[in-house]
């Protein structure tokens, strides 16, 4: 924790922090969060009653698995500050493996969270967030596509702007997994802890308009809340890309493609991995609107 500390006093050393205003042409806080790519919650919430449609395929899965995984999931702005998200993470064979294509199909889990923005409140500079996840396996999904635990996770996560560089801002945040077993058989992947565990995390998000690049470090450990004591640190660098609507058929939904490598060192030994995702979705009230406009009197 004290390097990701030290990563922050470091370069607020250089500058003063305020809020500076979000640029609506760069993805927001949830847009940047594309699991495999940028794992880490970022303050930022929904807009107030808007409804998006979230639809993101793990494409890695063509030479990893028999099996596409393809998330949908709902993300509803209830305040300013409180946002709540609904998942559903579909699979089907992709017939490039074992598997012949829709031989197999089903659901492999569900995801439950919500997220409520504190703002500036308590530490002056310093935009809050904090926020829940629920995730377990329903079904009998394929042995490598769940790993077989219900996961109740929760976060409180700061970032900050600097001034002089508005596009870049620092982040860390704080969370634990706690982990139960379900009927389904545990198989973990390379260096996955599969207990309780206590979490840290920093790095910053450098965005440019359609371009966001993106750095993270974390540490996660069993030691306090475990049965077995066991650590893992990662680092992970990524980008995000909000595709121009020119290369989406002009499609009103916003559509980002991720890119990410992540090296990570623990119990198991070290670990590389490269993941590639795309995320498209909708704002539901908006497709509405456009499509039944309100008749005029």
């Amino acid at each position: 924790m004290g390097a990701f500390l030290g990563l922050a006093v470091g370069l607020q050393a250089q500058d003063e922090v305020k809020p500076t205003a979000t640029n609506e042409e760069k993805a927001s806080d949830d847009d940047l969060r594309i699991k495999g790519v940028f794992d880490s919650a970022l303050p930022g919430t929904e807009k107030k009653n808007r409804l998006k449609l979230i639809v993101h395929p793990h494409f890695g899965d063509f030479h990893r698995k028999d099996f596409l995984r393809v998330p949908l999931g709902l993300r509803y702005g209830l305040t300013h500050r409180w946002e709540v998200t609904g998942e559903a993470e579909g699979y089907f064979s992709h017939g490039l493996g074992s598997e012949a294509f829709f031989n197999s199909y089903g659901f492999s889990s569900v995801h439950f969270g919500t997220k409520y923005r504190i703002g500036y409140d308590l530490f002056p500079g310093w935009d809050m967030g904090v926020g829940l996840d629920y995730i377990r396996p329903v079904g009998n999904p394929p042995t490598d596509l769940s790993d077989g635990l219900k996961h109740f996770s929760y976060f409180a996560t700061f970032s900050r702007d600097l001034v002089s560089r508005p596009d870049w801002r620092i982040f860390w945040s704080v969370g634990s997994d706690n982990v139960s077993q379900t009927d389904l058989p545990v198989v973990l992947d390379k260096n996955e802890l599969g207990d309780d565990s206590l979490n840290v995390s920093g790095g910053f998000v450098w965005q440019r308009k359609a371009l966001s690049y993106t750095l993270e470090l974390s540490y996660a450990s069993t030691r306090l809340t475990g049965i077995i004591d066991r650590d893992v640190f990662s680092v992970r660098p990524g980008i995000v890309w909000k595709v121009p609507s020119r290369y989406t058929f002009n499609s009103k939904g916003q559509w980002l493609l991720g890119l990410g490598t992540r090296v990570s060192y623990g119990s198991d030994g070290t670990d590389y991995g490269v993941s590639g995702k795309l995320r498209v979705s909708f704002d539901f009230k908006k497709w509405w609107r456009s499509k039944f406009p309100k008749q005029a009197k």
